[in-house]
């Protein structure tokens, strides 16, 4: 189905504190920004859970790698603009209702993704977009994976998967070519 795993990413223990190792870090966020950049959320999907949500994002200047969808089994939430100090977890993540998660998303409907960058200690997903906002999806979890973006959920070729597996770790599937 993938036609590569690049790696597993795994941490590394410095001092009593996990880390994602750089060269990883770095491989995951080329991925990221090559199939978000520049794309736009335009779709919202609610599940069962109260926290689960997916969100599709589309290239509408592409043919190929123009659909992925991110799937959220965490806590997340939208800033204004950046703020001073991330969430390092879960229950440091402001609390939102449903209604205010899609209000949320409401707000960056459409607008464009300027950025994409990864937590330095966990997999935490950040996207900027145009208007200044951020999405920010927490990635620290020690059981459970946080969130996934692929290609497979939006009608794709089923090449791309990025999960933010358990224990601040993340998995990179790509196409061969990707490099």
């Amino acid at each position: 189905m993938y036609a590569l795993i690049h790696e597993i990413i795994r941490i590394k223990t410095l001092k009593g504190e996990t880390t994602l190792k750089i060269e990883n870090q770095i491989l995951a966020e080329k991925a990221l920004k090559y199939l978000l950049v520049g794309s736009q959320m335009d779709g919202i999907k609610f599940t069962c859970e109260i926290s689960a949500i997916s969100l599709t994002f589309t290239h509408y200047d592409r043919k190929e790698d123009d659909a992925f969808v991110l799937t959220i089994e965490t806590e997340w939430t939208v800033y204004d603009d950046v703020p001073l100090v991330y969430p390092s977890s879960e229950k440091e993540v402001p609390a939102h209702t449903e209604e205010q998660h899609f209000k949320h998303i409401w707000d960056v409907k459409r607008q464009k993704i300027v950025n994409v960058q990864l937590g330095h200690r966990s997999p935490h997903l950040i996207i900027s977009f145009e208007s200044g906002s951020i999405l920010f999806v927490n990635g620290h979890d020690p059981n459970y994976e946080c969130w996934q973006l692929g290609d497979h959920s939006a009608g794709g070729s089923c090449d791309w998967l990025l999960v933010a597996t358990p224990g601040d770790d993340i998995a990179v599937w790509s196409p061969e070519s990707f490099e």
